[in-house]
């Protein structure tokens, strides 16, 4: 397990980016429970905190791709257009999370 952050770095609603072994990583806090995924989105190598978290879903900022942060799943890919033009989306690596007092660890 290797330590990410605080708890009081992610609030609740809200995810942020960070680097773990050269990895980057987002941690979401969806209604007080963390997630952690890759930070950067399989279309098109957006980054993913740079976009914006609705409810369990964080969406790319660069072609709209929307990611469940709880599986990791494509829960909306890009536009057909968009697919034929440069490929879709595929699912994100999501991570094990625990908590030790106020730090966030994931399982990388």
């Amino acid at each position: 397990m290797e330590k990410v952050c605080e708890v009081m770095d992610v609030a609740e609603g809200t995810m942020n980016g960070f680097t773990v072994n050269e990895k980057k990583i987002l941690i979401a806090n969806v209604q007080g429970t963390f997630y952690a995924l890759d930070a950067i989105c399989t279309h098109r190598g957006g980054y993913l905190p740079d976009g914006k978290l609705s409810g369990n879903l964080v969406i790319c900022p660069v072609h709209g791709t929307q990611y469940d942060v709880t599986t990791g799943k494509v829960f909306r890919n890009v536009s057909t257009l968009m697919k034929f033009l440069t490929g879709q989306a595929t699912d994100l690596k999501r991570y094990d999370v625990s908590i030790e007092g106020d730090s966030i660890f994931i399982d990388i």
